[in-house]
């Protein structure tokens, strides 16, 4: 079964750009890597990733807790909220096009991401993870991206 992960990793030019986002990272001596995605209550949220993990980080993605999502936020009991801390992850793959080095500190760069369900999870592995249903709008912004 293919899914929107797997689409997502399929891209046409994808290896290309994930190759020129290397060439950028050498050229400008960049060593660490944040990839970001956005909550659902619009904060920037992220994992850091040595820039020598680039391109598994762009082939696998990386894996995340789904309370991420909700800014890792608690409830009244102490519980994460979406999420307990014993569920599955969610992963998270670069868009390359997305890359740019922090003015501020030219040894970061940014990468925004998107967000899928995880490989191993029962119900809809590597779905979009969007606040639509599965497989609808995805939440790509690649130009190079047109959903199925």
């Amino acid at each position: 079964m293919t899914t929107d992960l797997d689409r997502f990793l399929a891209q046409d030019g994808r290896q290309e750009a994930v190759a020129e986002v290397r060439r950028q990272i050498d050229a400008a001596g960049v060593t660490y890597l944040y990839c970001q995605f956005i909550s659902v209550t619009g904060r920037v949220m992220g994992k850091g990733v040595p820039a020598p993990h680039w391109e598994t980080v762009a082939a696998k993605g990386f894996q995340l807790v789904y309370g991420a999502t909700a800014n890792l936020f608690i409830d009244r009991s102490g519980d994460y909220i979406g999420y307990g801390p014993e569920a599955r992850e969610l992963v998270g793959l670069p868009e390359p096009e997305s890359f740019a080095v922090l003015p501020w500190d030219r040894k970061v760069a940014r990468v925004f991401c998107t967000l899928f369900r995880g490989r191993e999870e029962d119900t809809d592995p590597g779905a979009y993870l969007s606040p639509w249903t599965p497989r609808s709008t995805p939440t790509c912004r690649s130009p190079r991206y047109s959903p199925p």
